[in-house]
């Protein structure tokens, strides 16, 4: 793993900090209205997405949970946190603005992070189905880069 150079600790906010040591909506739901799970299959990986939803589509409660690295609890934790109490709308606009904000990210980080992502799509699928008559427990989506190997790509990236 590489060292942290001196741009990259600047780049270390307050929020982001509070965010790792203090994980916001970090748990599982009893009987959310949906659930999503985004996968990494190559490393294991997985980040889920719980949705408590009224009957406006407001977020009433998000859980999250993992089983992947430090990025995707960060992400996890910043993401509930920003849609939690919003309508269905909004949340959908914020995945994809905090998409399109990764596509800067080190690959690492956005393959990581990408995770929760794919676990609230997942989540709107589940609802989906769910409205057509589905059974399922949870509906899941791949990740499209692993985070396999990706410390050496950032590595080269550096040199």
């Amino acid at each position: 793993m590489a060292d942290l150079n001196e741009h990259q600790i600047q780049n270390v906010t307050a929020e982001i900090l509070e965010h790792m040591m203090a994980p916001k909506n970090y748990g599982q739901m009893e009987n959310p209205t949906c659930t999503g799970m985004g996968v990494d299959t190559k490393m294991g990986e997985f980040a889920l997405i719980y949705l408590q939803l009224d009957d406006e589509d407001i977020i009433s409660d998000i859980k999250y949970g993992c089983n992947a690295c430090q990025d995707t609890v960060i992400a996890g934790s910043l993401f509930t946190e920003m849609i939690k109490g919003m309508n269905l709308m909004y949340a959908k606009d914020a995945s994809k603005r905090l998409a399109i904000k990764l596509e800067d990210a080190p690959p690492r980080q956005r393959a990581c992070s990408m995770m929760v992502i794919k676990a609230f799509d997942a989540s709107l699928l589940h609802k989906a189905s769910k409205e057509a008559g589905g059974t399922e427990d949870m509906c899941s989506l791949e990740l499209n880069e692993s985070c396999e190997g990706m410390e050496n790509l950032e590595e080269q990236n550096e040199a």
